[in-house]
């Protein structure tokens, strides 16, 4: 199996890092391993937008409990 240039530029991404390691070049290696850390930026762009959404429903639980007290403060001040 020959590794050159065009056979390298079709392997996806995680074959790329298993033929990198696989021939033991140091620099092979190095890149590889950056390139594993790339790999997992989706993952973590994934979890992050998770995050956001589950905040943002947090955030309107919030405000919504905010609304519910200061309409109660408002009949309150309403009835002195």
């Amino acid at each position: 199996m020959t590794h050159d240039r065009n056979y390298l530029s079709m392997l996806s991404d995680a074959e790329l890092v298993r033929t990198a390691l696989d021939r033991n070049h140091e620099l092979a290696v190095v890149l590889a391993e950056r390139l594993a850390e790339l790999l997992n930026v989706e993952a973590q762009l994934d979890e992050a937008k998770n995050e956001i959404v589950e905040l943002n429903a947090q955030v309107y639980e919030w405000q919504s409990e905010a609304n519910m007290l200061q309409a109660s403060l408002d009949r309150i001040d309403a009835d002195k």
